[in-house]
């Protein structure tokens, strides 16, 4: 479990040594992301040993990871799925409201403004087009 979500706040490491904890995780890797390293999360050792920089908040973890890469193509699809759901929820709520809402899915703020550009292209299109065949 210290593998997965770190040492006991109370207690501490039950692990003798840094060089323990790694060998733990060196061995048990490929298990322990398999079940805990997925749907855009990972689990602590992970961070421990292959993150370069400031563990993220578990707000943002999954933003995170998909800025810099770090997601497998299938947890990629998979969270900008449930982020684009989240992005369709928000429509017609109020700015605060929206701001909040796409906060705590931890929607990143790039797709928020791809989605809602290409929320508006369509419009703009469909204007040009229609003012287009209006006789003159």
């Amino acid at each position: 479990m210290e593998l997965w979500l770190g040492p006991n706040p109370t207690q501490g490491s039950l692990f003798n040594s840094r060089e323990e904890l790694q060998t733990a995780w060196e061995t048990h890797r490929a298990e322990l992301m398999a079940r805990w390293g997925s749907h855009g999360r990972r689990p602590a050792a992970f961070y421990e040993f292959e993150f370069d920089g400031v563990r993220p908040s578990y707000a943002t973890e999954r933003s995170t990871l998909w800025r810099i890469g770090l997601l497998s193509e299938a947890e990629r699809t998979e969270v900008e799925a449930e982020w684009e759901v989240a992005f369709a929820e928000a429509r017609g709520m109020a700015a605060q409201e929206r701001r909040e809402h796409f906060a705590h899915h931890d929607v990143p703020d790039e797709l928020i403004r791809e989605w809602t550009a290409a929320r508006k292209r369509p419009r703009r299109q469909a204007a040009a087009s229609e003012e287009a065949a209006a006789p003159k």
